[in-house]
């Protein structure tokens, strides 16, 4: 006998085999309803926890198995708890079968059995169902159900105009309290709906099955400081598991709800006030007799000397005084890059033949020439020679440092002395 194992012999109905001993108990018995109360209490927080706490109580509970008294049969048995290295089944029952008239014990193994040998062939690893318990019983279970919220905006402070992130975490912590008497579990919770208000009026819900986590984008449209708040609903149910002195589980299940919201505070500011200031340029000449000397690496001349009565091909050139600035709420944050993509002749016409020299008021590529020819020399105004003054329009792309692309219409001249004729004698 096994009483020296420091727990108090319970008795139970072996039944008229020995099948009955690992073998659940007969359903027939039945648990009176009243005597177990399950209370749910679901406490909602807006500050980024809530919880939901659950417990079953039984004030008129009774040890799983009968003491024998009542139920008599040909066996009695004796269950004491033995620890085993078994990870799937840390410890068992191990059942002594005796016959109750001699008291003999009837399931002591062969003599040769290995280990781990506690003296009987019939070992049952702990479950609700595989009663009776020789340890006192609960009156009460209680499980929690601990839910966490997190809420961060991407960036924290964000431009107008431009989007951010408006994320929600959800993260829990679950006790539940699982013996053999009284189970109380918590289980199937999830999200049923997502609510975010990005607190400039703005509000997205999501319904159904959302998941523990939600990122949604949003523009703030004006500057300022926000309040981005997001609410979970939360459903589940608590199933409660009492078990009567036969082995039967009786299940006892609740529905709960709750809420948990949480906030953060994220700002918008105004967009940089841009400025782009055109570039300061003039108009450059090369001057050539002829079709034109095409490509020259000169960049081009202010003031020229012509021939008198002979048609001059000039080279149009971009002369850069400043480029182009790009200004950020005042401050200056780099040039620009400008070319010449064409030119205009503006004022009247020249003396070239008709046909021949370039027509004022027309637009040409930056690479055409311009003809022009003078026939007559410089004027002579106050014993001073007063040069050929020739109004040009120069049309300008300046690319700036953040990719904006501007165009310019620049007006210029460049004068001209004309002393000498082509052809003399």
């Amino acid at each position: 006998m096994r009483a020296a194992a420091g727990l108090g012999k319970m008795l139970l109905i072996a039944g008229l085999s020995l099948g009955l001993l690992v073998s659940t108990a007969a359903t027939g018995h039945s648990l009176d309803p009243t005597t177990a109360v399950v209370t749910i209490t679901s406490v909602s927080g807006y500050a980024g926890h809530a919880f939901v706490y659950a417990q079953v109580s039984d004030s008129s509970f009774a040890y799983p198995a009968p003491t024998g008294a009542g139920h008599q049969s040909p066996f009695v048995s004796e269950w004491v708890p033995e620890p085993i290295a078994s990870g799937s089944c840390p410890w068992v029952w191990a059942v002594y079968v005796f016959d109750r008239a001699t008291m003999a014990q009837i399931n002591a193994p062969p003599l040769n059995t290995p280990a781990p040998n506690f003296g009987t062939t019939t070992m049952v690893c702990a479950s609700p169902s595989s009663t009776p318990v020789d340890q006192p019983p609960m009156a009460d279970a209680a499980a929690r159900l601990d839910l966490d919220l997190r809420v961060s905006v991407a960036p924290t402070i964000s431009t107008v105009g431009s989007p951010s992130l408006v994320s929600a975490v959800l993260t829990s912590g679950l006790t539940q309290d699982l013996n053999l008497y009284l189970n109380m579990a918590i289980e199937d919770w999830s999200v049923t709906s997502w609510r975010l208000d990005f607190g400039d009026g703005q509000i997205v819900t999501r319904n159904g099955s959302a998941g523990t986590a939600i990122s949604v984008p949003h523009t703030y449209l004006a500057a300022g400081r926000y309040d981005a708040r997001a609410t979970a609903d939360i459903s589940g149910h608590a199933q409660a598991a009492v078990y009567d002195r036969y082995g039967t589980v009786h299940l006892i299940r609740r529905a709960f709800s709750v809420v948990v919201g949480n906030d953060v505070a994220t700002s918008a500011r105004a967009q940089a006030s841009r400025t782009y200031v055109p570039p300061q340029a003039a108009v450059g000449i090369i001057p050539s007799l002829g079709p034109g000397m095409g490509a020259s690496p000169s960049a081009g001349f202010r003031q020229i000397d012509a021939l008198r009565g002979a048609l001059t091909t000039l080279t149009v050139r971009l002369l850069v005084i400043r480029e182009g600035v790009l200004r950020v709420d005042a401050i200056a944050r780099g040039f620009g890059q400008s070319r010449l993509t064409g030119w205009r002749l503006d004022g009247t016409a020249s003396d070239a033949p008709t046909g021949s020299g370039t027509l004022a008021g027309t637009i040409h590529a930056a690479a055409e020439p311009m003809f022009l020819q003078w026939n007559a020399p410089d004027h002579i105004v106050g014993n001073q020679a007063q040069r050929y003054v020739v109004p040009v329009t120069l049309f300008v792309d300046t690319r700036f440092p953040d990719g904006h692309l501007a165009s310019y219409a620049i007006r210029s001249t460049f004068s001209v002395t004309v002393n000498f004729a082509a052809q003399s004698g």
